[in-house]
């Protein structure tokens, strides 16, 4: 018997743990990036605008704008769920660009382990639209349902004028 079908609680408790699960990879990703990125390490010993006590920290994380191309097409099934659970937590914006795109990424972690907010800080070019300091709080479990109501609405108004 499939619970998941039957139950609309049991659908919603599963979605709530794949976003958990898709945030967190989002910011491993942004953590080996870093690890990756002369630039962004330089960027971070070198500013006045971050803490001393955070620099150092093993969470620190580099937007390079490359896990797009690592996170399988929206036409799958597989992309459109990662990308969906990522712009529902406000990782992604539903023009696919990352919201911390070109941001060292300094994340805060509840003390279940799970990601509930961060600081990103812009490294290199910044164009006079970005804000040079980006801030980001995982959405409490209802606030998903009402992020992909808007999300749904923009879809259906974008296609319903365009």
């Amino acid at each position: 018997m499939n619970m998941s079908s039957s139950n609309p609680y049991l659908n919603v408790l599963g979605q709530l743990n794949l976003d958990e699960l898709n945030i967190q990879q989002a910011f491993d990703y942004y953590r080996q990036r870093y690890q990756q990125s002369e630039l962004a390490q330089q960027f971070v010993a070198k500013s006045c605008a971050i803490d001393d006590d955070v620099k150092e920290h093993f969470s620190v994380g580099y937007c390079d704008r490359t896990m797009g191309k690592h996170i399988p097409k929206a036409r799958t099934y597989e992309g459109a769920a990662i990308r969906g659970s990522l712009q529902r937590a406000g990782l992604v914006r539903a023009t696919g660009h990352e919201l911390f795109r070109g941001c060292v990424v300094f994340p805060t972690y509840h003390e279940n382990g799970s990601v509930i907010s961060a600081v990103g800080y812009r490294v290199g070019r910044v164009r006079t639209s970005d804000k040079l300091v980006v801030y980001w709080r995982r959405p409490e479990p209802n606030a998903f349902v009402d992020v992909g109501l808007s999300l749904a609405r923009e879809l259906i108004h974008g296609q319903a004028f365009h």
